[in-house]
């Protein structure tokens, strides 16, 4: 219910982009040519109707489908600006090194792209426009403590899922004063409610066997289109993490049933083999350039060898160039013992070219050969190693479920929680979005993470 709002918008912000693109290229042909020219057309149509189909990619890679830009211009133009200059080093790419269309564009290529950048950016807000006036926000009605509303009124704030608070029954602490939600007494208000303020779902912030007469109300609304949801949901949709404050252990087991992901593991193990071969032969060429480069900028290795956890939480050794001095955590001793990577820009154990290497993550190509092994997987939670994992199952016992699943070389967590991991607190917010993958991990997920690796691994972000 709640993923249909957030993917419709979605869809008509990608329909919309393909149709602008349309739009762009019969401008560039009409000014190109000073009126419309069919044989022109058809010609070019072919040709950049392709390279609108990667631009589309490229513009999700950049962040372009990220519902919360609707509420910042600014913020939306930065980063379509960003996407499209992009795109244009793709397009020369495209047309240049790639000719299988026999076209060499120079003029009708930039005008293209200056018509694509004002048609595509006009077109968003239009569009953001268009989502603000014609998806109106769905109305729900919230049953639990009064305290978890003033959280789930602030989750909702900014979320894309397109809901609102318009009622509460609180059914422990007192209600209190706010503007746009209507408080009801009790339990026994509930069909009333339902119907005063035209709820599409109910979100419940406490168990219905909890209190009886609740679980009464919401099996008599079983003959309404009324949607009963928990908390976790709501939290899950909008924020793409599972809140571990808010599950439990039956909620872990009947959400994670390994039985329903085996054809999922072994068509992602087929995939990970046919990515490793053009990856390792990219490895293949960058590796004496980056050897020198390490050995030139600090003695020692190149490459460094660590022990991690994989999956079912046996261990692998995992390779990839050393990117800190001999006496760092990588390197030949750890004279403070293991330690988190707190930020790339500025943790003193990083030399110079290494720096580059993590903030580019070039660091992490010779973990190709523990992909070929079977140790890691191109997408699924990051392998940590066992000096980290042991205090984290000591504190939070759930932390061996991402251990369910082959490790990644990149992740759920590390396209959306970018914050440096600086602590084992940090690593339980993490696995928060571990949770999330695990258990709606899919081919689909997989390539939509991949692409925003890419965006993320521009922009330098993360660690």
């Amino acid at each position: 219910m709640l993923r249909t709002g957030p993917s419709v918008k979605r869809i008509l912000l990608l329909l919309g982009d393909l149709a602008a693109l349309q739009i762009a290229l019969l401008l560039t042909i009409v000014i190109r040519y000073g009126g419309f020219d069919a044989d022109r057309w058809r010609v070019n149509w072919y040709a950049f109707t392709t390279l609108s189909l990667i631009w589309v990619i490229g513009l999700y890679v950049a962040g372009l489908y990220e519902l919360n830009l609707v509420r910042e211009p600014l913020k939306l133009f930065r980063t379509y600006l960003e996407g499209m200059i992009a795109n244009l080093a793709l397009a020369l790419a495209f047309f240049y090194l790639i000719p299988i269309f026999g076209l060499a564009p120079r003029t009708i290529l930039f005008l293209f792209f200056a018509m694509s950048l004002l048609v595509g950016y006009f077109w968003r807000l239009m569009a953001n426009r268009l989502i603000q006036s014609t998806f109106s926000k769905r109305r729900i009605l919230f049953v639990g403590p009064a305290e978890e509303l003033r959280k789930l009124d602030e989750l909702l704030r900014d979320s894309p899922l397109g809901i609102e608070v318009a009622a509460a029954i609180a059914t422990s602490g007192e209600s209190y004063r706010h503007h746009d939600v209507k408080w009801y007494p009790n339990i026994g208000a509930f069909s009333q409610a339902l119907k005063d303020e035209q709820i599409a779902a109910v979100v419940l912030g406490v168990g219905p066997d909890e209190i009886p007469e609740l679980r009464d109300e919401l099996y008599r609304s079983l003959i309404t289109r009324v949607d009963i949801l928990d908390r976790a949901e709501i939290e899950e949709e909008a924020t793409g993490r599972i809140p571990l404050s808010h599950v439990s252990q039956t909620w872990f087991l009947h959400n994670l049933k390994e039985s329903r992901k085996a054809w999922f593991e072994s068509s992602k193990r087929v995939v990970d083999v046919l990515l490793a071969i053009p990856v390792g032969i990219a490895t293949l060429v960058i590796l004496p350039f980056v050897a020198l480069g390490i050995k030139l900028a600090s003695p020692g290795p190149a490459f460094i060898k660590q022990t991690r956890v994989g999956k079912g939480g046996r261990p692998f050794t995992l390779i990839k160039f050393r990117t800190m001095k001999a006496a760092g955590e990588d390197g030949l001793n750890e004279p403070k013992g293991p330690q988190f990577t707190t930020d790339a820009k500025t943790d003193p154990r990083l030399f110079a070219f290494g720096r580059f290497l993590r903030r580019t993550r070039l660091d992490e190509f010779p973990q190709v050969w523990n992909v070929l092994k079977g140790d890691l997987s191109f997408v699924g939670p990051r392998p940590e190693r066992p000096e980290f994992v042991e205090p984290l199952l000591e504190r939070m016992p759930y932390y061996g479920l991402r251990h369910l699943t082959r490790p990644g070389l990149t992740g759920w967590a590390q396209v959306k929680f970018l914050t440096p991991t600086a602590s084992l607190d940090d690593n339980l917010k993490k696995l928060q979005y571990d949770l999330f993958y695990i258990k709606n991990r899919s081919l689909v997920l997989d390539a939509l993470i991949l692409l925003k690796t890419v965006g993320v691994m521009l922009r330098r972000q993360g660690t």
